[in-house]
């Protein structure tokens, strides 16, 4: 009876839906996007994805937008914690999905706790955290505009 539950919890993940994005048609949100693009955020936080063949119909050859590419990434000294995890050195994280991004806060009370220890409060400090191969797109997000920033950060509340 255990296994059956466990493979029904198993189940049931699996086939939650992802997560709708917001606000696609406001102008900002789009504008946001296209700095998302431009600033090379894309390049790990893929925007879309396919799934392979999967035996559950609705899961099989999908597309989807989960905004990452599920890949190690050196993020740099700054977010090097000292601590390894199978063979990822202590300054590789796997790009997390942005997907649902707008709507974590409301599940944490209000805050935003993100990057792998929680560390930045706002979507602007995670970014500015980043570092080694994502110091990129740090520096092009630090030289956009107030109102790009702002439009930026809308965009990724949106999803």
């Amino acid at each position: 009876m255990a296994t059956q539950t466990v493979h029904d919890v198993v189940f049931y993940l699996q086939t939650l839906k992802a997560p709708v994005q917001r606000d696609q048609n406001d102008v900002s949100v789009q504008s946001g996007r296209q700095l998302f693009l431009n600033t090379g955020c894309a390049g790990c936080h893929t925007p879309q994805l396919t799934t392979g063949f999967s035996t559950i119909a609705a899961l099989s050859n999908k597309t989807f937008f989960p905004y990452t590419d599920l890949l190690l990434h050196d993020m740099g000294p700054g977010l090097d914690d000292g601590y390894t995890e199978g063979s990822a050195s202590s300054s590789e994280w796997r790009t997390p999905p942005l997907w649902g991004l707008g709507l974590s806060k409301n599940s944490q009370g209000g805050q935003y706790f993100l990057l792998h220890d929680g560390r930045a409060g706002s979507i602007e400090e995670a970014i500015l955290l980043h570092g080694g191969e994502g110091t990129q797109s740090k520096t092009r997000f630090q030289q956009l505009t107030g109102e790009g920033r702002s439009q930026l950060i809308k965009f990724l509340e949106s999803l």
